[in-house]
């Protein structure tokens, strides 16, 4: 039996594709595995060159590779080479090539594996570890890779780059009143947009939660990339339907242009101090990252580090401000109120800590400490006989076990549940955990009273409001600004108002700062107000708290 009488069998009936090639690249010979590979017949490949069925980009690169194993510059060699299907797909093969012995033009005898689900296993990992799951867009790795390397053909470019950051204004709100698979439906859609206003060559990425980060390369000027993010803010802003309810989202954004020597990570940084910038100085609005941002950053960071120091080494404490009676001006009522005693720059007031309280996680512990304060205020002073409410952070409801804190005060203090009220916000009534929901349910069930604090500036429809167990309503400062408008602002309050008395829910009308306030709330139907016409937040000490005429429904 001659070796070709061995070969024949082993070739034809092999599970791997084999070719022998000519010198020129013809198919002299095939097995049944290859032509399945392609889609052909056997007798049908004998008319093809093995160029003629190998993707056109791989073409250059094989030839090279058989030039060289024809000069004996390789003893044979093997590449991951993309063949063409009768139908048009892409087949990825593993081909490993080399020089078949015997007659005397040169012949090579390639080995032909299909891998195409190997490779598409590889390309579903790398694009995991690269892309976002949720909206596809390129995740924080590849941004920085991307980012690189625009950094670096910047460097031979007359053009600079542009890096600007994202973030969706209010999203939270969103997410926690209508449900995390609205607000994923939001950022999937902003994604879209954003998508589509880019040109080919730039980069969009989601770097979690709600921010987004956009690479402009070879951008001419400043000017340039501002006028590049009018029109992607603008496109952002289009109105969008949600879980029934329509939102118009707006985006905080920052702008950072690359400087010498800058790097990826820097570049990012500054774009997104911008971007802080922008929301702290009320949202819905472009900043350039400047020198002073950088500045003001640091000075955060300082502040956040302090922050941290004034709770532990007790330096905040509690203020009340009066709700009182409109028509007597009689004190039913205290909102506990947090100030910051800082060493050096004062007594300082909540909105020049808060956020960075809010963002550095710092909150819950901070609300436990003014949980136990109003609890210990209303213990040492039984001459009161009115209620203290607190403000409560989303943050502490649900993962943080705001019932528990509430009940450590409690039974610390002995007093009475109903003589304490918390004021959540419409969002947090309604964030959808059942954590949360657990924890509401159990600050019911141990008589605390939730009040609905800066009512109206919230996305929920009133009926979700109300299913869960609320026993007041403050309307917000904005309208109570409104009064007297003779329109919408009257109409509200008069609508709120009546529909607490229906309810048989207390109402408080926040922000009365003026005697003309206070008449048009009465006649709206107000009975209880708050606001500086009847008292800032004081210390304790200097409350007068005996013989406080209580109204049985504050």
């Amino acid at each position: 039996m001659t070796e070709s009488d061995l070969f024949r069998p082993a070739f034809d009936g092999s599970p791997i594709g084999m070719v022998v090639l000519g010198a020129d690249g013809a198919l002299l010979d095939a097995n049944g595995a290859f032509a399945r590979i392609v889609g052909r017949t056997v007798a049908a490949l004998r008319t093809y060159r093995l160029r003629d069925l190998t993707h056109p980009d791989d073409v250059p690169r094989d030839e090279e590779l058989r030039w060289q194993l024809d000069a004996g510059e390789l003893p044979y060699f093997q590449a991951q080479t993309r063949l063409v299907h009768r139908n048009g797909d892409a087949v990825w093969t593993r081909m490993t090539v080399s020089p078949a012995a015997g007659g005397g033009e040169a012949r090579y005898l390639a080995h032909v594996e299909d891998i195409t689900e190997i490779r598409r296993a590889k390309d579903l990992l790398e694009r995991r570890a690269l892309y976002d799951h949720l909206t596809g867009l390129a995740n924080r790795t590849h941004l920085l890779e991307r980012l690189e390397g625009a950094l670096e053909a910047r460097r031979t470019d007359a053009h600079t780059v542009a890096c600007i950051f994202l973030d969706v204004d209010h999203f939270k709100v969103v997410n926690d009143s209508l449900g995390h698979e609205a607000g994923d439906t939001l950022l999937q859609e902003i994604a879209r947009r954003i998508k589509g206003a880019v040109r080919p060559g730039d980069t969009v990425a989601r770097l979690g939660g709600d921010e987004f980060v956009i690479i402009l390369e070879s951008v001419a000027t400043q000017a340039a990339a501002e006028a590049f993010l009018t029109v992607i803010a603008a496109d952002i802003q289009v109105p969008f339907t949600v879980a029934g309810h329509e939102v118009v989202p707006t985006v905080s954004a920052g702008l950072a242009l690359a400087e010498p020597e800058v790097t990826a990570e820097s570049l990012l940084r500054n774009a997104d101090t911008a971007m802080y910038a922008a929301k702290q100085r009320g949202r819905a609005r472009v900043e350039i990252f400047t020198d002073s941002l950088r500045s003001t950053a640091l000075n955060k960071l300082s502040i956040e580090s302090e922050l941290r120091a004034a709770i532990r080494e007790g330096e905040l404490v509690v203020h009340y401000q009066p709700i009182v009676r409109l028509d007597t001006a009689e004190v039913v009522a205290y909102e506990a109120l947090v100030r910051w005693n800082h060493p050096n720059r004062g007594l300082l007031l909540p909105e020049e800590f808060i956020e960075v309280c809010e963002e550095a996680n710092l909150v819950v512990p901070l609300g436990a400490f003014v949980i136990m304060d109003a609890c210990e205020m209303i213990a040492a002073h039984p001459e009161f006989t009115g209620r203290v409410f607190v403000n409560v952070s989303t943050r502490q409801i649900g993962s943080a076990d705001l019932t528990r804190v509430v009940t450590h005060a409690l039974d610390a203090t002995g007093i009475d549940p109903a003589r304490l009220g918390l004021e959540i916000t419409e969002s947090g009534m309604l964030i959808a955990t059942q954590a949360a929901k657990s924890d509401l349910d159990g600050l019911t069930s141990l008589g605390i009273d939730l009040i609905i604090d800066d009512f109206g500036t919230g996305y929920s429809a009133l009926s979700s409001v109300l299913l869960n167990p609320v026993s007041g309503l403050k309307l917000a400062r904005e309208f109570t600004l409104r009064l007297g408008d003779r329109g919408t602002g009257d109409r509200i309050s008069t609508t709120v108002a009546a529909l607490t008395r229906s309810l048989g829910m207390s109402g408080v009308i926040e922000g009365v700062e003026s005697e003309a306030q206070r008449a048009i709330a009465r006649e709206h139907g107000w009975q209880l107000g708050q606001g500086f016409l009847f008292g800032h937040a004081r210390p304790v000490d200097e409350l007068d708290l005996g013989g406080v005429d209580v109204v049985a429904s504050a």
